[in-house]
């Protein structure tokens, strides 16, 4: 909801005083009056004031409330008679500028005015707000019916994008974190600070998260008495059981797993190969190891946390065998969830010795082999193309794939430890030779006067016994022709170089 209902005789967007955030207006026959959005409970009566009078404006996302929004979408303008017990109705004006955070703008974009409902309603619950889904839904559908073009995607004003964390130089002011990233020689410390995480920290983690009402999807085989190959299913704190079983596997899949750090150049490119494919489906020749732990050099992907609508990059991803598939966890950086807090020396002693350098973003999910996999979500399904496209680029010639051993007092701790040494594989992006211009044929096959512009694409490689089998590669984007010849233009433009950088016009 936010500052657009509201009626419009009105200033443009009003706030609050106290709180700095903004406020719904609300008009009947006789009086307009203010709420804080959602109708949700506060500890003061709203003190509306025109924003641009307010030096404390927080922003929130129009549709839901959650805070820090990304973009703004220009709807048509829309008037919503609300009735109520009493005899007057109260007239709603919703404007037509809508700011909205990650999860909401893709919504918009995507015209699905019940998942706007669906979510706006579920974090107006968790804040103990009192309004109706069913206003919200009459809400969300007449911004759609009155604007049949999806409104394109606008970033927020600068001054929306800085208020909100406080004014230029502010104490108070909160930096996003920093991606830090991890080196190859440190990664053994990495795995071995997570199997120490699921099988101490990790379990209470969840569980009292679970307490809060939190729900986790496990193994389907980890219920008593379920088949080896049940699906997935739910956990809550009622059944906290299956979620200790959980953790002590997830630690053996740590445990257990080789170990890829994956480069710059390759990490790119998987981001850029993961939006080419056409579904989510893994094949176990495709894998490049049973078990793994894998560390992207820069995050593959930011997803948005939906509850606050921070960005939080995904640096890593661990998987490991369950009957007729793997398991795949995502983690992004463990210090993310230090953010805004003042932790005193003793307190960020034992964050460290919880979480380490990873932290993971949910319990997983189970991916069968062969069977494509349907995420509950797009971010999910974002992050899924993303390894899945590094796990099949890892197995192809354009990787160049080395062993780096760990740092001297690792291994000398391994040793000591009658453990042996761990290997990091390493993953880079192995340059494209030029074909060879020579031939033992006086005859030429081909003669090419142009050069022409290939995009990325997936295709079934035969191979196996007969080459009767299949399994996807990827071509990379590239240059085809002679490199003296002319290059075909037409309406598209392509920026060479990092293909997550990559823009057509």
């Amino acid at each position: 909801m936010g500052t657009h209902d509201r009626p419009l005789p009105m200033a443009d967007k009003y706030g609050c005083r106290i709180c700095g955030r903004s406020l719904t207006a609300v008009t009947t026959r006789d009086e307009v009056f203010f709420l804080h959005p959602g109708r949700s409970f506060e500890d003061h009566d709203p003190d509306p004031v025109p924003l641009a009078q307010l030096a404390n404006w927080q922003p929130v996302c129009d549709f839901c409330s959650a805070p820090h929004p990304v973009a703004t979408f220009a709807f048509e303008n829309v008037d919503l008679a609300v009735s109520t017990d009493s005899a007057d109705a109260q007239l709603h004006n919703f404007g037509n500028k809508w700011d909205a955070c990650e999860p909401c703008a893709r919504l918009v974009e995507k015209r699905n005015p019940e998942g706007l409902t669906q979510r706006a309603y579920k974090r107006f619950s968790r804040r103990d707000g009192t309004i109706s889904v069913q206003i919200l839904r009459t809400m969300h559908r007449a911004l759609f019916t009155a604007t049949p073009i999806t409104p394109a995607r606008q970033p927020m004003a600068a001054a929306a994008s800085t208020t909100h964390r406080g004014s230029a130089g502010s104490a108070d002011a909160i930096p996003a974190p920093e991606v830090r990233s991890l080196r190859p020689q440190m990664l053994p410390k990495v795995r071995d600070r997570l199997v120490r995480f699921w099988r101490n920290a990790g379990p209470a983690h969840l569980l009292d998260a679970l307490a809060r009402g939190v729900t986790y999807t496990v193994p389907g085989h980890m219920l008593s008495g379920a088949p080896l190959d049940a699906p997935a299913v739910i956990v809550d704190r009622h059944s906290p059981e299956p979620l200790r079983q959980h953790c002590a596997l997830m630690a053996n899949h740590v445990e257990n797993a080789r170990i890829f750090w994956i480069d710059p150049d390759f990490t790119a490119l998987a981001a850029h190969a993961a939006r080419d494919l056409p579904d989510v489906r893994i094949e176990q020749i495709e894998m490049p190891a049973p078990d793994g732990l894998l560390i992207w050099h820069t995050p593959v992907y930011q997803s948005t946390e939906p509850s606050t609508g921070l960005v939080v990059p995904v640096v890593a991803a661990q998987w490991g065998p369950v009957p007729g598939g793997v398991w795949v966890t995502f983690y992004a950086p463990a210090d993310g969830l230090l953010l805004g807090q003042r932790l005193t020396e003793p307190e960020l002693q034992k964050f460290r010795e919880d979480f380490g350098w990873l932290v993971p973003l949910t319990t997983g999910v189970g991916l069968r082999f062969g069977r494509p996999y349907a995420p509950a979500g797009e971010q999910t399904r974002l992050m899924l193309c993303s390894l899945i496209a590094t796990w099949i680029l890892t197995t192809q010639p354009d990787a160049e794939v080395t062993d780096e051993p760990a740092d001297k007092a690792t291994r000398k701790a391994y040793q000591r430890a009658n453990r042996p040494a761990p290997l990091v594989r390493l993953v880079r992006l192995r340059r494209k030779q030029q074909p060879r211009r020579d031939t033992t044929d006086d005859t030429p096959t081909r003669v090419y006067t142009r050069r022409w512009w290939v995009k990325g694409f997936y295709r079934e490689q035969p191979y196996g016994p007969g080459r009767a089998l299949r399994r996807r590669t990827y071509v990379r984007p590239h240059i085809k022709g002679p490199d003296d010849a002319p290059l075909i233009l037409n309406q598209q433009v392509h920026v060479l170089g990092n293909p997550r950088n990559q823009n057509e016009q």
